[in-house]
């Protein structure tokens, strides 16, 4: 993949990951931030792997950022002071990461890589009795909310080191109490609820101060119990007599020591306190960027929005045949299987170490041949989501229209009788998409709703834009989209975009064409074109293996 393309490759990633069709992607400059409108990423060597990962984890983030930040509680949390705002914005970026990585699986790798690099480059460091307070409790809240609840084992060490520390400054009970808090994150749904619970941090750190008569933090209970009865009977005399000085004193000084250490967090400046990691990112980022920079001319995107999708729609009075959707999905069912689960591989290989031996290898060993240990190693079918898109304009003719959605039932009928494969079908024109079949539901179950009649436009391109979206937020190892259709598309300009899309996301298209021979927009796209239903098995069998094991 060339720069250009990987370029896009980003781009795209953030609009589909945002769920907007507003996102302004700007590749300018020496900054990686976002304004909540649009995300502006700094362009440096494409082929120095350290800049790549820090710019897959940058976007994974900002992202986030668009998603499920609201800014209103950012501006708050910073007129609340720099250790506030420290606090609150690591709970943010662990919650919203987290969303993240639900929501988008490959953001897991990319975000532990963007750590692993912060630990190497220093900007995570291992936790020393030298930190000053409000950066120790800061790498508490980070550390533990990184590790325990995003899963970057990596901070693993520095996470039980940081705890450690902090207990030894404040005691057991106030650091099991905001351990407490920290495990509610992944209950959190915004940034604001990111702001109360730091909130609710600050105000345990005002309640630590120690009281008169209590030993440090958790240990009054300990103290008063276990020890009140050995003090005030044989040792009543010395305690209230060469150790009342001594206890008070001490008892002070550790009062003290706890006093100190949380005015110390709550007046901390920036300087006493962990710089933000994506603040890192976007300093390395900016050194990484000296060679190549975003060109004024580079080709922009074009802005579109994404149709809505319903589940309703007043035009299911159309025509289809279920007996002939049925009898074709079992010659389709049959290709698909013997060309997807013709994938799954067994390789056998032999060794000198193992734990099985093959019987028929033994009478080498006097000749030398050692590998007599066999180890078999089995490789699965891809799992595959498979969107079906039927256009329903007012150029289908009823037959065409009939013949599409016969079309249209067979293959997901045939696809529901494959282990690991799913599929949807969406209908299109000019107006929203009409969803006939969900991922979730099964095609008998919604038959019906492919009794689709013709109306409106041929918006191809902005049809596709929407479901290759879909796709890509899929699970599944491989994505096709299967287009049904009888001509050209009425938003050509739209339709490249979303076809260099596909292509950048590695999403197959397979272009069924009824009664037609050309399908404009596609012309770089192999063509399946029939004139009649049955055909379908045949012609589906000339590409699948072609496009769907590409």
């Amino acid at each position: 993949m060339n720069k250009s393309k990987l370029l896009k490759r980003f781009r795209m990633l953030s609009r589909v990951m945002s769920n907007r069709g507003d996102i302004t992607i700007n590749l300018t400059g020496n900054r990686c931030y976002t304004d909540y409108n649009s995300i502006t990423l700094p362009v440096g060597d494409l082929e120095n792997p350290d800049y790549l990962e820090l710019l897959e984890g940058a976007i994974d983030h900002e992202v986030g950022h668009l998603r499920w930040t609201d800014r209103t509680w950012t501006a708050k949390s910073y007129e609340k002071g720099a250790f506030f705002n420290a606090i609150r914005n690591g709970i943010e970026d662990i919650r919203m990461e987290r969303m993240v990585c639900l929501e988008w699986p490959g953001a897991i790798l990319n975000l532990s890589k963007m750590v692993t690099q912060g630990i190497k480059k220093g900007w995570f460091s291992k936790p020393t009795d030298s930190f000053p307070p409000s950066l120790l409790l800061q790498a508490v809240v980070v550390y533990y909310g990184r590790y325990k609840i995003n899963d970057q084992v990596q901070l693993n060490e520095f996470c039980e080191i940081a705890i450690a520390l902090l207990t030894d400054c404040i005691g057991q009970k106030p650091v099991h109490d905001l351990i407490l808090l920290l495990d509610t994150i992944p209950a959190l749904r915004s940034n604001q609820h990111s702001y109360e619970l730091t909130e609710q941090i600050i105000q345990l750190l005002k309640k630590i101060e120690f009281k008169p008569g209590d030993s440090q933090g958790n240990d009054s209970g300990d103290s008063q119990g276990d020890d009140s009865g050995d003090s005030q009977g044989n040792d009543s005399g010395d305690s209230q007599g060469n150790d009342s000085g001594d206890s008070q004193g001490q008892n002070s000084s550790v009062s003290q020591q706890v006093i100190n250490f949380v005015n110390e967090c709550l007046n901390a400046d920036e300087s006493q306190l962990m710089a933000d990691l994506h603040e890192q990112v976007n300093n390395e980022l900016e050194k990484m960027a000296d060679e190549v920079r975003s060109s004024n001319d580079m080709e922009q995107l074009i802005d579109f929005n994404a149709p809505l999708i319903s589940k309703n729609d007043r035009g299911t009075v159309g025509t289809a045949d279920l007996n002939l959707a049925k009898r074709l999905s079992t010659p389709i069912s049959r290709e698909l299987h013997k060309i997807i689960y013709g994938l799954d591989r067994k390789s056998v290989n032999f060794s000198k170490q193992g734990r099985t031996v093959e019987a028929n290898r033994l009478a080498g060993v006097k000749a030398g041949n050692f590998n007599v240990f066999k180890s078999e190693r089995i490789t699965k079918a891809p799992t595959m989501a498979i969107s079906v898109l039927v256009d329903r304009s007012s150029s289908m003719s009823a037959v065409e229209m009939n013949g599409a959605n016969t079309s249209a039932l067979a293959i997901n009928l045939a696809i529901d009788k494959l282990k690991g494969v799913n599929s949807e079908c969406i209908y299109f024109s000019a107006g929203d998409l009409y969803e006939a079949k969900c991922f979730k539901s099964t095609t008998k179950a919604v038959k019906d709703n492919f009794r689709v009649s013709s109306r409106g436009g041929t918006h191809t391109g902005l049809s596709l834009y929407s479901v290759i979206r879909r796709l890509s937020l899929r699970v599944e190892q491989k994505k096709v989209v299967f287009i049904i259709t009888d001509g050209q598309a009425s938003d050509l300009k739209y339709l490249e975009k979303s076809i260099e899309m596909s292509e950048l996301l590695g999403i197959q298209i397979v272009c069924i064409g009824i009664n037609t021979g050309m399908l404009y927009g596609f012309e770089n796209q192999e063509l399946l074109n029939i004139q009649t239903v049955e055909e379908l098995p045949s012609i589906l069998k000339q590409v699948i293996k072609n496009k769907l094991i590409a």
